[in-house]
């Protein structure tokens, strides 16, 4: 599906708020990205979640991360 929508900070941290789990694994957020990003925008997913860590939004343990700050609240 190509709808023009693009990956943000913003639709990881919704993401990350409708989660089901504190942890959450790369491949999850990757499936909930291909339903509604345009293609290839997951293709970023890893540059996007480094930078987020980095900002200190994000803590990562043991390959899967987990939102400790939300910047939009």
């Amino acid at each position: 599906m190509n709808n023009g929508k693009t990956l943000t900070d913003r639709f990881l941290v919704a993401l990350f708020r409708r989660g089901k789990a504190a942890y959450l694994p790369i491949s999850y957020l990757k499936e909930q990205g291909d339903k509604v990003l345009s293609k290839g925008e997951t293709d970023k997913l890893l540059t996007v979640l480094a930078e987020m860590t980095a900002k200190g939004v994000l803590e990562v343990k043991d390959n899967q991360y987990k939102l400790i700050h939300d910047p939009f609240a």
